[in-house]
């Protein structure tokens, strides 16, 4: 007899009804691709590991109320996603200094040294005010060098979106640090 390969959406059903060989079918078919993402954002695989297998946790937790308006995959990716970006800020670690801004200097002065960590600090705070899918269209559009296109797919939404979501990003990032450019200009 032939073993019949269910949909995504009939596992689903299926997982919402307690079926725990469509949960392992849904996990094993999309496991290694989210742990990808989640190394990608996280850089380091045990905290990558824990934060897969936590959304295939909760799938499970949550199966009776599940609802899923996207595909399955995208529905996982981004909760992969959001989950590392919580983590990410958990941790205090929203974005590398290098990542965030590449302050070139000749003079290394402590005023100069105490100037980029406040516009770092003001970065990061500006990031973390930002909502859930701003933060991440900007993180995987600036840090991990996704083409709009390539973000649109993952999320499951248009390119002009992403877009969108990057200028108010930029927007917000800008206000923070302007301050800082200000105070810069003044004193020279």
């Amino acid at each position: 007899m032939d073993e019949v390969i269910l949909t995504d959406e009939q596992l689903i059903q299926h997982i919402q009804k307690g079926d725990r060989t469509a949960f392992r079918t849904l996990f094993d078919r999309y496991y290694k691709e989210l742990l990808g993402t989640a190394i990608n954002m996280l850089k380091d695989i045990n905290s990558a590991k824990d934060v897969t297998q936590e959304v295939f946790l909760q799938i499970w937790k949550k199966r009776e109320n599940l609802t899923i308006q996207t595909s399955v995959g995208a529905y996982l990716k981004r909760a992969v996603i959001n989950r590392s970006l919580n983590f990410i800020k958990a941790k205090k670690n929203v974005v590398d200094e290098s990542h965030v801004i590449h302050l070139s200097s000749t003079e290394n002065s402590a005023n100069e040294k105490l100037a980029a960590q406040d516009i770092e600090t003001a970065m990061k705070r500006a990031l973390d005010t930002l909502p859930d899918r701003c933060r991440t269209i900007f993180i995987m559009k600036r840090l991990e060098g996704y083409s709009l296109k390539e973000i649109a797919q993952q999320l499951d939404i248009s390119p002009k979106t992403v877009e969108n979501q990057i200028t108010k990003a930029l927007k917000v990032l800008q206000k923070a640090i302007r301050p800082f450019l200000e105070e810069k200009k003044d004193s020279t």
